[in-house]
C-alpha cells in the first residue's frame, strides 16, 4: 500500500473525533481525500466519514460545525425524572431526536440535505458500521440505506440512547462490536482513537471508586486491548492526554489537539516509509 490510499476507516471515540480532523487535514497535504474503494466510519467516525464522502472540504469549517452541533448539550436533551422512570423499559435515557436534528442542521449549513440522502448518494463508496443486537453481529450499512438512519444507529450509545430500530432490527453504537476497523478495512488506512495507558484496579482502589468509574475503567481496559490486538500495519493510533469521549472541548487547546492529530499521522507515514521527512505537500 502506498499514498494515495484508496480506502479509509475512521474509528469511534465521541468528541475525540476532533483528532480525525487533524489527521485528515494532514493527509490532505499528500493526497486528495478521495477514496474510490470506500470510506468506512463507526460512531463519530461515521459522521466524519459522511462529511468526507459527500466531498465536503476538510478545513476549519468542520471544526466550527462539530463545536456547534456535536456537543452533548446540543445532541442530548435536558434530563428529567421521567427519563429515569422509563429508562429500564426503553433501555435508554433518551430518544435520538435531538441528535438527528443536530446532524441535519450541521449538514444543512454546508448545503447537504442529509435527511433525504442515502449512502449511495455520496461521491465515493460510503459504509457505516453499527452493532446489530437483534442478530448479535456488526452490520455494515451501504447503498440505499438512509444516511441519517445509518449514522443514528452507529452513534447510539448504549444506556444513553434508546436502541434504534431499522428494517425490523435493533442497533446500537458500532463501537460495541467494532472498536477497531482493522479487520473490516485490512488493506486501507485506519485511524483509531484511543486512550493509551495501563489501568490497574487494586483492592484499595476498588473500595474508593464508584460503580460508574469502575465500569468505565473496565471498558477502557477492553478497548485498549482491542486497539492493540486488532491493529494492522496501516492502523494509526491517535490519542491526546486526558481527552475522552465525553470531554468538554472548551477546556482543551483545540489547536494543540488538531496539531497532535496532524503530527501523529505524519509521523506514522514516515515510520512506514510512505513519506520522506522532507516531503512537501501537494497543491
Amino acid at each position: 500500500m502506498s499514498i494515495p490510499f484508496r480506502k479509509l476507516g475512521l474509528g469511534g471515540g465521541g468528541v475525540k473525533g476532533i483528532l480525525h480532523v487533524g489527521a485528515l487535514q494532514e493527509l490532505s497535504k499528500y493526497q486528495r481525500l478521495e477514496f474510490p474503494d470506500g470510506i468506512y466510519g463507526v460512531s463519530i467516525g461515521s459522521v466524519i466519514a459522511t462529511y468526507v464522502g459527500f466531498g465536503l472540504p476538510m478545513d476549519n469549517t468542520i471544526l466550527y460545525l462539530m463545536n456547534k452541533y456535536l456537543t452533548f448539550e446540543k445532541a442530548i436533551p435536558n434530563l428529567n425524572v421521567k427519563d429515569f422512570t422509563t429508562m429500564f423499559s426503553s433501555k435508554g435515557l433518551f430518544s435520538m431526536d435531538s441528535f438527528r436534528t443536530a446532524i441535519i442542521d450541521m449538514f444543512n449549513e454546508v448545503g447537504v440535505d442529509i435527511k433525504t440522502k442515502t449512502l449511495s448518494d455520496a461521491k465515493m463508496p460510503l459504509y457505516i458500521i453499527a452493532s446489530n443486537i437483534t442478530k448479535g453481529v456488526p452490520t455494515i450499512f451501504s447503498k440505499n440505506t438512509p444516511v441519517l438512519d445509518a449514522i443514528a444507529c452507529s452513534c447510539c450509545i448504549p444506556g444513553l440512547f434508546k436502541p434504534q430500530e431499522l428494517y425490523g432490527q435493533l442497533y446500537i453504537d458500532g463501537g460495541l462490536m467494532v472498536p477497531s476497523l482493522g479487520k473490516i478495512v485490512p488493506d486501507g488506512l485506519v485511524i483509531s482513537l484511543y486512550k493509551k495507558g495501563t489501568i490497574q484496579i487494586t483492592p484499595e482502589k476498588l473500595k474508593k471508586i464508584d460503580a460508574i468509574t469502575y465500569i468505565r475503567m473496565l471498558e477502557h481496559m477492553s478497548m485498549f486491548q482491542y486497539h492493540e490486538n486488532l491493529k494492522t500495519d496501516l492502523t494509526v493510533l491517535i490519542q491526546y492526554p486526558k481527552l475522552v469521549g465525553e470531554s468538554d472541548l472548551s477546556k482543551f487547546d483545540i489547536e494543540d489537539v488538531i496539531k497532535t492529530g496532524k503530527d501523529t499521522l505524519r509521523g506514522f507515514l514516515i515510520s512506514k516509509g510512505l513519506l520522506e521527512e522532507s516531503a512537501e505537500s501537494i497543491n
